[in-house]
């Protein structure tokens, strides 16, 4: 099969590795897999196209609606077997086209559209009336988490038989973890970020964005000075990363986007996160992945990676005095059934194996 994947930004962030690993895994199993990059966001593209992938990138968007992506879109995508869009943002074009290419009975590729998330509604409540008439009119709509397939069923009232639910998958790590290589992990993030050897590192790594919350860990980290927290992610809102900036202490650091995830994990003593939103958070798995303890924020999409067992610690979502427990709990006695049961529900239940093999099903199914 001929499979573009679209997406309006290719910045250094979970739905990125998704889509890095998505395509990788589909690229070994044969089929041509290209991306499609269309928005001023490419920091990402360089490290795409080094590992092997084509990557279309058009001339950059226009703000608001921008009528000349029909006819890029039209031009470029349209001898596809696939097309795999990911978010709202390239619906909005795509079925359009396909349904007048459709109605004039042009070659058209099937259209599969992934919901990785619903803050777009959250934050232009308007955008709900794209997703309720414009989504179903998909070939295929695949959730990232049940909760998000239940926003559609239940709150959003869409009725179709082509909704499913992939829950997203990551390269699980195969190495052995002992304290050899924490330790070593460890000293490339003190000496990297200039950090005290003798005391905590907690990570974060997300987008800085609101929703995401980071400022929440900043106001506990500002009264707990014996931590050393890392806030790792791109700054997808200037205004909030600048509110971070003036608000943070000295033990907290804004690292921005990294490559090598692997290590902040493998070398913190925590992972925390007091996201408000999220569907299956594939930072927190790949926490999970490297046995690191993970405190989380409990909503929905925390909260579901503990049905196969207690793989991470929840506190009540803005509950500071539980957060800064659960972490000083943790720091003193690292439990350790826990988080070897978090490797292995990431092995058993959230690999990328499994999840490229259920989208090539999905791709196949009529």
């Amino acid at each position: 099969m001929k499979i573009i994947h679209i997406t309006q930004f290719l910045g250094i962030g979970g739905l990125e590795k998704i889509i890095l690993n998505l395509i990788l895994e589909q690229k070994k199993l044969g089929h041509e897999v290209n991306l499609y990059v269309y928005d001023h966001q490419r920091e990402w593209v360089e490290y795409f196209l080094k590992q092997g992938i084509t990557v279309i990138t058009p001339p950059i968007k226009s703000p608001g609606i921008d009528f000349k992506l029909f006819l890029n879109f039209n031009r470029d995508l349209m001898d596809a077997d696939i097309l795999h869009g990911h978010d709202m943002n390239p619906l909005v074009y795509l079925i359009p086209l396909i349904k007048m290419r459709r109605l004039f009975c042009l070659k058209t590729p099937k259209y599969i559209h992934t919901t990785h998330g619903m803050a777009h509604i959250e934050r232009v409540p308007n955008y709900r009336y794209f997703e309720k008439y414009f989504t179903p009119l998909s070939d295929k709509i695949i959730c990232v988490s049940k909760k998000l397939e239940l926003i559609y069923r239940n709150e959003l009232k869409v009725k179709t038989r082509n909704l499913v639910t992939i829950e997203n998958g990551i390269q699980t790590f195969d190495e052995v973890i002992n304290e050899k290589v924490k330790k070593e992990r460890r000293d490339f993030l003190i000496k990297k970020h200039h950090l005290k050897k003798n005391l905590p590192i907690l990570v974060c790594v997300s987008r800085v964005l609101k929703l995401k919350n980071q400022l929440f860990l900043i106001e506990s980290a500002k009264q707990n000075k014996n931590w050393q927290l890392l806030i790792v992610g791109p700054a997808s809102d200037e205004v909030y990363n600048n509110l971070l900036l003036k608000e943070k202490s000295d033990n907290v650091y804004l690292v921005g986007a990294q490559e090598d995830i692997i290590s902040y994990n493998l070398g913190a003593d925590l992972f925390v996160t007091a996201s408000t939103h999220e569907g299956i958070p594939v930072a927190v798995l790949e926490a999970m992945s490297v046995e690191t303890p993970v405190v989380a924020s409990n909503i929905p999409g925390h909260a579901t990676l503990n049905q196969h067992g207690e793989c991470i610690n929840l506190f009540q979502e803005n509950n500071r005095q539980e957060f800064e427990n659960l972490c000083h709990q943790l720091i003193q006695n690292k439990n350790e059934s826990q988080t070897k049961n978090a490797r292995k529900a990431v092995e058993n239940f959230y690999s990328l194996k499994n999840m490229v093999s259920l989208y090539i099903k999905e791709y196949l199914n009529d």
